[in-house]
């Protein structure tokens, strides 16, 4: 990473300063998110050149920090409180024999990269900092840290090599495996309890999800109604949907549309007879698989409110439920499986196109490494934890088991 001073804005009307940084990769390739932010902060007259200067070097040791660690400059968007976290424990670790820096300095660097990723939120810029935090403060006691808030403050584990984990917040973020029969038992409607097991299988977005048929047609055509003969020798079938105003294909498990064909189908049926009544004799759509009790079409809002409705239940094992927990949760063991196959947990990073390929194909991302590398580091953090359960064989098995003992 490199941080050069350019005299971009020398002959300007907008600033007298006489140089602007910007940020260079190690094939200097010009780091958009982070230049930008230097040239806006030059623009402003409030900065002075020295504390133009102070900001952009905070973010360029942190950036280097990135870049030694393997996890790449370019990449500064995959970055989260634990990877702050870790930043923090090398500067504690680091010091040199006078104790610099300072406690008060990692609190003013901490601040200067909040501002940073702050000023990256409010211009488009995804990461995974959480940005809802009002005020932020460092807490170092001896070798280990941890970021608090006036809003938050957080039960905390050390790990390895001085960074921090949050303990509780980290089990908060999707939906553990082997709670999800739990979560099907308290579903007061069978209908909630088969879009589990897709979102389950699929990692689809909730408006991905409303588009499965229920008689498909055109490329769609094999998601229909089988007869019981024909589903000992289901395979994949092809789905394709609209996904962010582009149409997308995935295979959709044999295992999930057998269980729909032998169990809700039968049930939609008489659910489609209630629609009948409430609409003058009208059928429901065939592009529409699932309905509700009465017979209602199920749409985004009825799946959130149900799943916040189970949430609030004292006997739920997750504090909070949301389709998009069970599309996190897929990718995440999805990845923690993969790992475990390649023998690749817990270990150093090292990029696997094949598993990367399967796994952006199944969450329709486009970009290469990224989706995978995000995954990798955060199944490596939750495996150090003791925050994932590692099977030997995976507990998808118990959950139709489950699902069916409990509704049929």
């Amino acid at each position: 990473m490199y941080l050069f001073n350019t005299d971009g804005l020398k002959h300007t009307d907008v600033s007298p300063k006489d140089t602007v940084p910007i940020f260079l990769d190690e094939d200097f390739r010009v780091i958009e998110g982070p230049s930008y932010w230097a040239i806006e902060l030059a623009q402003k007259r409030s900065r002075s050149i020295e504390t133009l200067k102070q900001y952009t070097t905070v973010l360029a040791r942190f950036l280097q920090w990135r870049d030694d660690k393997g996890i790449k400059a370019m990449s500064w968007q995959l970055t989260d409180e634990d990877v702050i976290n870790a930043y923090i424990g090398y500067l504690i670790n680091n010091r040199d024999f006078e104790g610099r820096p300072s406690n008060k300095t990692i609190e003013d660097y901490i601040a200067t990269l909040r501002y940073f990723f702050k000023w990256a939120t409010e211009k488009g810029y995804r990461h995974y900092w959480n940005m809802e935090l009002k005020k932020i403060t460092v807490q170092i006691q001896g070798s280990s840290a941890m970021v608090k808030t006036k809003i938050q403050v957080e039960k905390r584990t050390r790990i390895g090599n001085g960074s921090t984990t949050h303990v509780a917040r980290e089990r908060d973020k999707f939906i553990h495996r082997e709670n999800i029969p739990k979560i099907i038992e308290l579903i007061d409607d069978v209908v909630y309890a088969f879009i589990v097991i897709v979102l389950w299988k699929t990692a689809l977005r909730p408006k991905e999800l409303f588009q499965l048929p229920y008689m498909g047609t055109g490329l769609n055509a094999g998601l229909k109604r089988y007869r019981d003969e024909e589903l000992s020798d289901l395979k994949e079938i092809l789905f394709r949907f609209e996904s962010k105003g582009k149409d997308r294909d995935i295979k959709f498990p044999p295992d999930v549309w057998s269980i729909i064909c032998r169990k809700w189908m039968p049930e939609r049926v008489k659910r489609a007879a209630r629609y009948q009544e409430r609409n003058n004799g009208k059928m429901p759509p065939n592009n529409a698989l699932f309905l509700s009790e009465n017979g209602t079409v199920v749409t985004p809002k009825m799946l959130r409110d149900n799943f916040n409705k189970v949430a609030k239940d004292p006997r739920c094992p997750e504090k909070k439920i949301t389709p998009y927990m069970f599309r996190h949760a897929f990718a995440t063991y999805f990845v923690l499986d993969r790992l475990k196959q390649y023998n690749s947990l817990g270990k150093a990073y090292v990029y696997n196109a094949v598993i990367d390929a399967e796994l952006r194909e199944w969450m329709g991302h486009e970009n290469i490494d990224t989706t995978y590398k995000y995954y990798v580091h955060l199944v490596n953090r939750y495996f150090h934890n003791g925050l994932l359960d590692v099977l030997d064989d995976p507990v998808n098995k118990e959950i139709f088991e489950a699902f069916e003992k409990l509704y049929f």
